[in-house]
C-alpha cells in the first residue's frame, strides 16, 4: 500500500509557530486553548502545533499563491488595465476592491489604481476555484476551502 504524503499532517513546535506568526508563546498556547491552533501531544511529551492551522492564521500575503507575484506589491494598475491584462470583468475587480481583497493605491484623475500583486493573487485564486456558484475567497481573502 502506497502512503499518500499529501494527507500527512505536519507539526511544528510552539516556538516555531510563534516565530511564523510573530507572536509570543503565551499567545500560541491561548490560540491552542481557543481551538484556533490545532495541537497534539508528541511522543516525547512535547506539544506539536498543526502547520496547517498555523498557515490558516497567516496573512494572505504570506501564502505561496501570493508570493508568486510579490514583486508586483505596490505597483499601481488601473481597473480597466487590470481587466484587460488579467482577462477579468471590471465589475469583478471593483467588487473585490470593495470587499478589501484588492487594495486601492489611489486615484489618477478618474482612474482608480489597484495594487497589481493583489490583482494577480485574486486572479490566480479565482481561476483555481472558479465555477458557477463556487466561493473563491473566505472572509479573510484566502482561498476558500470546503
Amino acid at each position: 500500500m502506497k502512503l499518500d504524503q499529501s494527507r500527512l499532517e505536519y507539526y511544528v513546535t510552539p516556538e516555531q509557530a510563534a516565530k511564523q506568526l510573530g507572536l509570543d508563546l503565551d499567545s500560541i498556547y491561548q490560540l491552542a486553548d481557543e481551538g484556533k491552533l490545532q495541537a497534539a501531544v508528541m511522543t516525547d511529551r512535547s506539544i506539536g502545533i498543526s502547520q496547517i492551522s498555523v498557515n490558516n492564521l497567516l496573512p494572505k500575503e504570506a501564502l505561496p499563491e501570493y508570493q508568486l507575484n510579490a514583486g508586483l506589491k505596490g505597483v499601481p494598475i488601473s481597473i480597466n488595465e487590470a481587466g484587460r491584462k488579467y482577462m477579468l470583468n471590471t465589475s469583478t475587480l471593483t467588487r473585490w476592491m470593495q470587499r478589501g481583497l484588492i487594495h486601492q493605491l489611489g486615484k489618477e484623475g478618474r482612474k482608480t489604481l489597484l495594487d497589481e500583486a493583489d490583482v494577480a493573487y485574486c486572479t490566480r485564486v479565482y481561476r483555481q476555484n472558479s465555477g458557477q456558484g463556487k466561493w473563491a475567497f473566505d472572509d479573510s481573502g484566502r482561498p476558500y476551502k470546503k
